[in-house]
């Protein structure tokens, strides 16, 4: 039967590698059934309790990832799908079986110690641009390409307030962001040292205003001195990871973010491995 099904996929046009892994993919299952029913594997003797039952030792035995999983349900229900066009059987017994869900990793962020360290490697070159650079996407989770957006018209700092207008997406449309102390103090002494006071962009390079490729060097030149795997983007979910261990509330982040939905912010929540693999530990110190 499954040699009848290959010779079909490959009439199709089908690649010999999509071929092989989808008979690679039938087989297993094949075997799987055989094993489990002690029948012979044909499509009519398939339900969909076989299928279900299949699903289940792919994820609790097999430990499969939800993709695997669900590419090799997906094999199943197409060759019963062609079962049912050649008369073999009249309905599809793995229609109905659903693949489980993706697991939705949190963004990678830098630990506390790797925040530190790549601080620490900006604040001892003592460059006041770079150090500005660093306290804004650090401080504000706003976005490299926002940063290098951002006009000296759209900084408003005082002794003890300060904030950023960031314009974003292509409605123009814009939030504010507030600076705290460090962001403050780091955009101050950039002024102070800013040369070019024709040019309206805020961060600027040799050859005029910053782009997100110059942030990107200007970033990983100093992760590398940290010994530190980081992009600016991280820099943002750091920040995220950070805002909301700090107590602000998911709406307060969301704004701050300038994320249209909630559900977007809300990964963030989700305990990363470290995290996951902490609270475990915490277990063997209990004293029951």
């Amino acid at each position: 039967m499954l040699e009848l099904y290959q010779k079909y996929l490959s009439s199709k046009g089908k690649s010999l590698h999509t071929v092989k892994n989808y008979i690679s993919d039938l087989r297993q299952f094949a075997k799987w059934f055989e094993e489990s029913t002690e029948e012979k594997f044909s499509p009519d003797k398939i339900t969909e309790i076989d299928v279900r039952g299949y699903r289940s030792y792919l994820m609790g035995i097999r430990n499969l990832k939800p993709a695997s999983i669900k590419r090799k349900l997906e094999a199943i229900r197409k060759f019963l799908d062609w079962a049912v066009k050649q008369e073999i059987i009249t309905k599809n017994p793995a229609k109905e079986v659903e693949a489980p869900p993706a697991v939705t990793l949190p963004p990678k962020s830098l630990s506390e110690k790797e925040f530190l360290r790549l601080r620490r490697s900006f604040y001892k070159e003592g460059n006041e641009r770079d150090i500005a650079i660093f306290e804004v996407l650090a401080n504000t989770g706003i976005r490299v390409s926002e940063l290098c957006s951002l006009k000296l018209s759209d900084i408003q700092i005082s002794e003890r307030k300060g904030k950023l207008i960031v314009r974003y997406g292509k409605g123009q449309k814009y939030r504010e962001v507030p600076l705290n102390s460090d962001a403050r103090k780091a955009l101050n002494e950039y002024l102070k040292s800013r040369a070019d006071e024709n040019n309206e962009r805020l961060f600027l390079g040799e050859r005029g205003p910053l782009t997100p490729s110059g942030v990107f060097r200007i970033i990983k030149r100093y992760a590398r001195d940290a010994g530190v795997e980081v992009s600016p983007h991280q820099l943002r979910h750091t920040f995220a990871r950070r805002l909301l261990q700090s107590g602000a509330d998911i709406v307060t982040v969301q704004q701050i973010l300038g994320h249209a939905n909630l559900n977007t912010t809300a990964v963030y929540l989700k305990p990363d491995y470290g995290e996951q693999e902490e609270a475990v530990e915490k277990i063997s110190k209990l004293h029951l």
